[in-house]
């Protein structure tokens, strides 16, 4: 008898020890063997909201932010380009059909004194990047899928009279891969169209980055064809969100993962409408 109570005082802290192993494993720290050998790309921000009458305020210094459909992911990363300072990647892309081309739709507010050419945004950054940089001599360099095809456009020409000041500035890009011409559009204003230097077929990768810039950007929309010059009047003329919707990436349903210092809010038409709060109301001063 005394010889089997030993043996379940014995027994009884070998199971606690193995339990205790078991809770430990589960416990949300995994062996070092299995831990993944980098970073992968996830969404991190809100899927499929409706971003209407809001802004992002991006940083130069890291503050950036992806758009995406919200069906878009994928488990099996591409690594950034080695020139980026974020660890974070970005999902693979399963080439879809060639399309007749892509058209990009923003609004956007930059001080991009401090560098000679920000970049504004990349679309499919990890198949056939099209980046659009701003150039200081009023005009955008769009580079197709890498840095030797690349072109200056001069938004110069007036288009639209109608169209009144803003405090917005509305960037349109099309792409016409049938035609092998890009254009830039930006409020009453167009640039020529120009031949591409090779030609450029969007991989279809519904991905859009904005690397980081002072400022904000609202109203994000992509096509997957060259929009036509009625299309692009309205995104310029329209006042409310909605009226519009890229087939691609829409404002009104979209998901996003920000990185850094980034800030989602109204826009600034939206908090000059908002009442006065009480709370910040102080005495006058006597006199």
């Amino acid at each position: 008898m005394m010889m089997m109570m030993m043996m379940k005082v014995l027994h009884v802290p070998a199971v606690m020890a193995v339990m205790s192993a078991l809770v430990v494993t589960n416990s949300g720290h995994p062996p070092a063997t299995a831990a993944p050998a980098a970073l992968w790309w996830t969404p991190t921000g809100p899927s499929g909201l409706n971003l209407n009458g809001k802004m992002f305020t991006l940083s130069l210094n890291r503050g950036s932010v992806s758009f995406y459909p919200p069906y878009y992911f994928s488990p099996t990363p591409t690594p950034w380009p080695s020139n980026t300072p974020y660890t974070t990647d970005y999902p693979a892309w399963t080439t879809a059909p060639p399309t007749g081309g892509v058209s990009v739709c923003l609004r956007y507010i930059a001080d991009y004194s401090a560098l000679e050419n920000p970049t504004i945004f990349t679309l499919s950054p990890s198949r056939t990047p099209l980046k659009l940089q701003v150039s200081n001599s009023f005009g955008y360099l769009v580079y197709f899928g890498g840095y030797s095809n690349n072109m200056y456009l001069r938004p110069t020409i007036r288009f639209w009279p109608n169209i009144g000041l803003d405090i917005w500035k509305r960037v349109c890009i099309t792409v016409d891969s049938v035609k092998n011409v890009a254009q830039v559009f930006t409020g009453s204003s167009m640039s020529i169209r120009k031949m591409l230097p090779a030609r450029y077929v969007w991989s279809g990768e519904p991905v859009i980055e904005f690397p980081g810039f002072d400022g904000q950007v609202t109203d994000v929309q992509v096509w997957d064809y060259p929009l036509r010059y009625r299309e692009i009047s309205k995104y310029m003329t329209s006042h409310v969100y909605g009226s519009y919707s890229g087939s691609v990436l829409t404002w009104s349903s979209i998901s996003y993962s920000p990185r850094g210092m980034t800030l989602l809010e109204d826009v600034y038409e939206w908090q000059a409408k908002q009442p006065i709060s009480s709370r910040g109301r102080g005495r006058r001063p006597r006199l």
